[in-house]
This record gives C-alpha cells, sequence and structure tokens, in this order.
C-alpha cells in the first residue's frame, strides 16, 4: 500500500473518511459475529437440554425393572453394636433372634521377648497362610532384622509389628490377614533360628495312631504275675459298651490286648479313674448271750430273767498293701517278658495319662492289668496312642489369639463361619455383620423399606420439573405490542417456537398423565392415584397449565404400603405375556426420550451439529469479508491520493500562471 499523507493538498480529512467507508463496509462481518454468538449460546442450551433430558431418562429407569425397589426390605437390629444387618428383597418379612457366641478372630503368634543386641542366627524358613506360602530368607542379625525381612517377604498374608514390652525387651507379632480357621498361621524352616526367637517349641502334633480299649470278658484271666497277691475275693464288672470296668475288692486281673501294641517314645496310656470304698459297720468285740426260760402260772407265761454270758469274737485283720489301687502293662522284649506297675490313689485325677513310652520305649505291649484291693475302682475309656510329629511343621509357641471361626446360634442351631463381615448366607436375604459378642439374644427385625421407592420418585419428579423450568426458559416468547420495543424481543428463549423442542415437551407431558393397561388385581392406571399429579382439586389454572408435578407423601406412602405390584407395574409392565416390559408410565416416557438423546445421531446432536456447520459458515464468509474489507481499502487509498495528487498538481500549476502573470507585470512598469 503506498505511503499517504491525507489532505495534504485538498485539506480534507481522507483518513476519516476511508475510515468511516470500511466501517459500512463491515456491517455484515459484525452481523455474522454476532450470528456467531448466537450460535454457540445455542449449542450451549442444547447441551445443557441434552444433560437435563438424560438425567431424566436415568432417573426414569430406577422405576421399573430390576431397578426397582417396590418390594425393597430394610432390616433393624436391636443392638447394631452386636449385629449390623441389611436385607435384600428376597428376605422374609419378619423377626429373628440370633446370639453371637464367638467373633471370627485373626490368628496372632509372637516372639519371645528379646533384647535388641541379641544376634539370631541365618536361616531359611516359610510363613503360610490359606496355602499361600512365603519364603523367607534371613541373614542373621537382630529381632528388628528379622521383622524387617518377614515384612518385605510376607506382606501379602501377615502383618508384622516390632514391639517393646517392658522398656528393654522386644518382640515380632505377626498377625494372619485371613480371619477363622483357614487364616492359620503355619511356620516350616530353620529350627534352630525359629526356637531362637521363640516363634516354635519344636515339633508339631500332626497325628495320633490310636488303640482304644474294647472289654470283653473272655479277654480277661486272673494276673499270675510276681505281684500277684496271696487270697482273691474281689468281683468283676464290665458295662455293656465295653468302655467301663469296675473292680471290688480284691482282685487283680489281666486283660490281653487283641494285638501287640508296638512302644514309642510318645506311646501314652490313657484312661478315666474313680475310687469310691464303703463304709464299713462297725461290730463289738464280744457279744452278751442267754437261755430264754418261760415259767407257767395257772395258764400265765412268764419269761425269766436271763443268765449274761459272755463270748469274744475273733477281730479282723486289716490287710496292708504298697497301694490301693493301680494299672500294670505287660509287655515283651524279644519274647521276654517285662511288667511295669504305676500305682495310683484314692484321691488320684480323673483324667491320668500314663507315659509308658518312657519306661517300655522299643518293646511291644502284650496285655493290661487292672488291679485294686480294697473298695471299688473304676477305669473307664482305656486307650494306648502314640502321637505322630511331622518333620518341620512346627508348634508355635506364643499364641496371642487363635485362629477362630465366628459362631452364631439361631433358633437352637449354631452355624459357624470364617468371617465376621458380610455373611450373606446365615438368614435368607440378610447380609450380616458381626461387631461383638451377645449378653442376650438380639433382635433382627425385616420390614418393607418404603423410603428408597419414595425417595426414587421424588428424584424423578424434582428432575422433571427442572427440565419444564429449562424448557420454559428456552422456549419463552415475549409479546411486543408497541412500536420501538423490539428490544424486549431479546428477552425471548433460544428456542422460541422450535417446533421440535416444543413437541418434546408436549410428547412428556403425554406420556406424564395418560392412563396405562395393567394385568394386575389391583390396577394403578395414573399417575395421580399414588398422589402425584399436576396440582390438587380447586389449583389454580396457571398452576396446572405450568405442568409442574406436585407430591401428596401420604397417599404415594400408603399405596407403596399396601399395593407395590400395582405401583411397580404402573411405571412398567409386561401386557402381552413375554417376559419383557412393554408399557408403563417410566417405559412409555424412555421411549420418547430416546430419539432425542440416543447414542450417535440424535436429535439434540443433530441440532448441535447444525449449529456447528452454521458457525463455520459464518467463518468463511467472515473470511471472506475481511479480504474484501482490504481490498476495499486498499481501493479507497488509491483513489483518494490520486485525488491528491491531482489537486497538488494542479495547485502547483495555478501557482506558476500567478507567478508568470506577476513578473509581466514589473516588466511594463
Amino acid at each position: 500500500m503506498p505511503f499517504t499523507m491525507g489532505g495534504v493538498a485538498s485539506g480534507v480529512d481522507t483518513d476519516s473518511i476511508i475510515n468511516k467507508l470500511i466501517e459500512v463496509e463491515s456491517q455484515p462481518i459484525k452481523q455474522l459475529q454476532r450470528d456467531k454468538v448466537l450460535n454457540n449460546q445455542k449449542k450451549e442450551a442444547l447441551r445443557k437440554l441434552s444433560s437435563q433430558l438424560k438425567e431424566l431418562d436415568a432417573k426414569a429407569r430406577e422405576l421399573y425393572g430390576f431397578r426397582a425397589a417396590y418390594d425393597e426390605k430394610k432390616a433393624i437390629s436391636s443392638d447394631p453394636s452386636v449385629i449390623e444387618a441389611t436385607a435384600s428383597k428376597h428376605a422374609d418379612s419378619g423377626s429373628t433372634k440370633i446370639e453371637v457366641l464367638q467373633l471370627a478372630s485373626n490368628h496372632k503368634i509372637s516372639t519371645d521377648p528379646l533384647p535388641p543386641d541379641k544376634k539370631l542366627p541365618a536361616g531359611k524358613f516359610t510363613i503360610t497362610v490359606k496355602d499361600i506360602e512365603k519364603k523367607i530368607s534371613f541373614k542373621g542379625g537382630g529381632l528388628k532384622s528379622l521383622n524387617e525381612a518377614i515384612k518385605e517377604e510376607a506382606e501379602e498374608i501377615v502383618n508384622t509389628d516390632y514391639i517393646n514390652t517392658d522398656g528393654t525387651n522386644y518382640i515380632i507379632s505377626i498377625t494372619s490377614k485371613v480371619p477363622g480357621k483357614k487364616g492359620q498361621i503355619i511356620v516350616n524352616g530353620s529350627e534352630e533360628l525359629l526356637r531362637a526367637a521363640g516363634l516354635i517349641n519344636g515339633e508339631k502334633i500332626s497325628s495320633k495312631e490310636e488303640n482304644p480299649l474294647v472289654f470283653d470278658r473272655k479277654f480277661f484271666s486272673s494276673y499270675e504275675g510276681e505281684k500277684k497277691p496271696i487270697e482273691q475275693n474281689g468281683v468283676l464288672d464290665i458295662d455293656k459298651t465295653g468302655k467301663e470296668l469296675k473292680i471290688k475288692g480284691l482282685l487283680w486281673q489281666e486283660y490281653e490286648l487283641p494285638a501287640k501294641f508296638p512302644v514309642k517314645k510318645e506311646t501314652t496310656l490313657k484312661f478315666n479313674f474313680s475310687y469310691s470304698k464303703e463304709e464299713e459297720e462297725q461290730v463289738p468285740l464280744k457279744i452278751e448271750t442267754g437261755p430264754e426260760e418261760e415259767i407257767n402260772v395257772k395258764g400265765i407265761k412268764l419269761k425269766s430273767y436271763n443268765i449274761s454270758r459272755i463270748r469274744p469274737l475273733s477281730k479282723k485283720e486289716e490287710m496292708k498293701f504298697d497301694s490301693i489301687t493301680g494299672i500294670g502293662v505287660i509287655a515283651l522284649d524279644n519274647d521276654k517278658k517285662i511288667e511295669k506297675f504305676y500305682t495310683l490313689e484314692k484321691d488320684s485325677a480323673k483324667n491320668q495319662e500314663i507315659p509308658v513310652g518312657k519306661d517300655l520305649e522299643g518293646k511291644e505291649i502284650k496285655s493290661i492289668v487292672f488291679y485294686c484291693n480294697d473298695g471299688t475302682a473304676t477305669f473307664a475309656d482305656t486307650s494306648l496312642y502314640t502321637v505322630i510329629k511331622q518333620k518341620g511343621d512346627f508348634e508355635l509357641k506364643n499364641i496371642i489369639a487363635k485362629a477362630e471361626n465366628a459362631k452364631v446360634k439361631i433358633d437352637g442351631i449354631e452355624i459357624e463361619r470364617e468371617q465376621n463381615d458380610g455373611l450373606t448366607d446365615v438368614v435368607k436375604g440378610l447380609t450380616l455383620n458381626l461387631k461383638n459378642r451377645s449378653e442376650s439374644p438380639v433382635e433382627l427385625k425385616v420390614e418393607p423399606d418404603i423410603d428408597k421407592p419414595i425417595q426414587k420418585i421424588k428424584e424423578f419428579v424434582d428432575t422433571y420439573n427442572k427440565y419444564l423450568e429449562l424448557h420454559k426458559a428456552l422456549t419463552k416468547a415475549v409479546k411486543v405490542d408497541k412500536p420501538g420495543e423490539s428490544e424486549k424481543l431479546q428477552e425471548s428463549g433460544l428456542f422460541m417456537g422450535d417446533m421440535t423442542i416444543i413437541r418434546l415437551e408436549n410428547s412428556l407431558k403425554t406420556a406424564i398423565g395418560a392412563s396405562y393397561p395393567s394385568r394386575n388385581e389391583n390396577p394403578i392406571k395414573m399417575f395421580s392415584q399414588i398422589g402425584v399429579s399436576t396440582g390438587k382439586v380447586n389449583s389454580s389454572w396457571e398452576s396446572i397449565k405450568e405442568g409442574k408435578l406436585q407430591i401428596d407423601e401420604e397417599l404415594l406412602r400408603k399405596a407403596i404400603i399396601e399395593n407395590p405390584e400395582g405401583v411397580k407395574e404402573f411405571f412398567g409392565s409386561d401386557t402381552d405375556g413375554d417376559n419383557k416390559i412393554d408399557n408403563g408410565m417410566a417405559f412409555t416416557l424412555i421411549r420418547t426420550l430416546s430419539p432425542y438423546i440416543s447414542a450417535g445421531k440424535n436429535i439434540i446432536q443433530t441440532k448441535i451439529d447444525f449449529e456447528d456447520q452454521s458457525i463455520k459458515s459464518k467463518d468463511e464468509k467472515i473470511a471472506q469479508l475481511e479480504n474484501h474489507i482490504k481490498q476495499y481499502e486498499q481501493k479507497l487509498r488509491t483513489k483518494f491520493a490520486t485525488m491528491e495528487k491531482s489537486i497538488s498538481g494542479a495547485k502547483a500549476q495555478q501557482n506558476w500562471m500567478k507567478s508568470q502573470m506577476g513578473n509581466n507585470s514589473d516588466a511594463e512598469k
């Protein structure tokens, strides 16, 4: 563009004239820009409308089908500090009493208290919980280092804590992350390390090899061994089950085992024992006797005085024994008979366990001797057993909490579960969370939960009313009665007169107010039957015309309590028996909304795309007009520059002519 100095020659402000001409020429651009603002406003309004309709669709879907809550139940616990419960729709209404006998506990063990500077040997071991095994390799060091090694490798299955117990010593506490018996902690590996830390006692008893004795008289015989008493006058009595025998008085009996029992170091003879003795009647050491004589005097019989005679009685000698009663074991060692007797006192404990393995290891038990020297001795539930220890499976030393299952009692039936929370198979339709043991039975009441469906209906009504407010704002029409008030038209809605959007509102109002068929014995056909309407009787026409819904909660609550199935079918029902919902208010409303908000190209998205296309088209026109303005400005400046140049040339010629004329006048003088 050439450099110009506007108005130098002509004295006219050509720049101002050019700017005003350009401003006039730019008016179409400004109009297009205003139209773009309107397009963007419409896009934003359409997005807001789409969001509101999608929310309405979601709230309507909550009113029927599997989301419907008209037959929902709730559980009320008489003591939530003991049991918390939630109910599903499948729970039976009524009450149940439950006792919490025991909570499921997490297995918890610890090491011995040790000073922090005590060095533990290196070793490898495993910790297993519920079939998940974690391997720990310990390089040796203090208890704190051992805790860090366990935490690093076994954090998935156990929690560990390094605890100062008394200011000087520390322990490692290890807690299973799995509750109940299945969460038991099993420790295997380096016995030296585990013993040094105080985690184990030694090898764990895994089973027992047991031989219970069932008594039969044909296997009993008189004991003929070294300790046989000289005289025996006792009685042997065996009960019908063969599990109990009684020896009364002095009697030694040998019971031959059906099969020889091999003795190991851990072999034990176990039985229940009791003893009693009747008090003997005290008799005098002499008695007085005499003949009785009669005298007959005239038919009257008279007894004479007794003549006293004293006859001494022999005193019963008291027998002396090494023991009152006891039990003996006869074993064979390469056909050599070995006898070992164990004495019992009359006040010996009921449960007896005699470690015969210490005396007879490596031998075979042939028979058992039961004896009693005085009184009555009872032997019951007798057995020989040997504990079997599994190599590498250790018995834990410090058990803080056992791995216990939860126990509850319902109607006298005791039930065990592995956990305290989320118990869904104890009472039909209830999920139980056990919190504490109960001192007395806790009552769980199950009743209809009508608050849920009422809340869902309220949310639907609120969302629908918000939609009506938005629709009113978008389609509002402002009436102009007088000339000069056209600016009021700007207050009109963005979609005033848009029949697509107006038709949607009419369709939704029709769906809300329509009557629907029902196969229920007590049908609910209209929204107003359950307390939802556009206004009570005698409400103002303006209120009714607005179309906003109002709720009579008392009537709604009553309808759900008395006729939940009818309410459910009003919102969505199967009218042709094909097990598919095909009618109902909520179903119809959702079907009405579908063309406007469905995925992909729906009505609202199409309108948004149209606004986008309009904006794009306007941008292209603006670009064209801006290019035109540039060319137009250049053309104007060129024309005005030419004009200035012409004026400047004319003025120069005029000045020359004046100069020539002036020179001629001077010459004539």
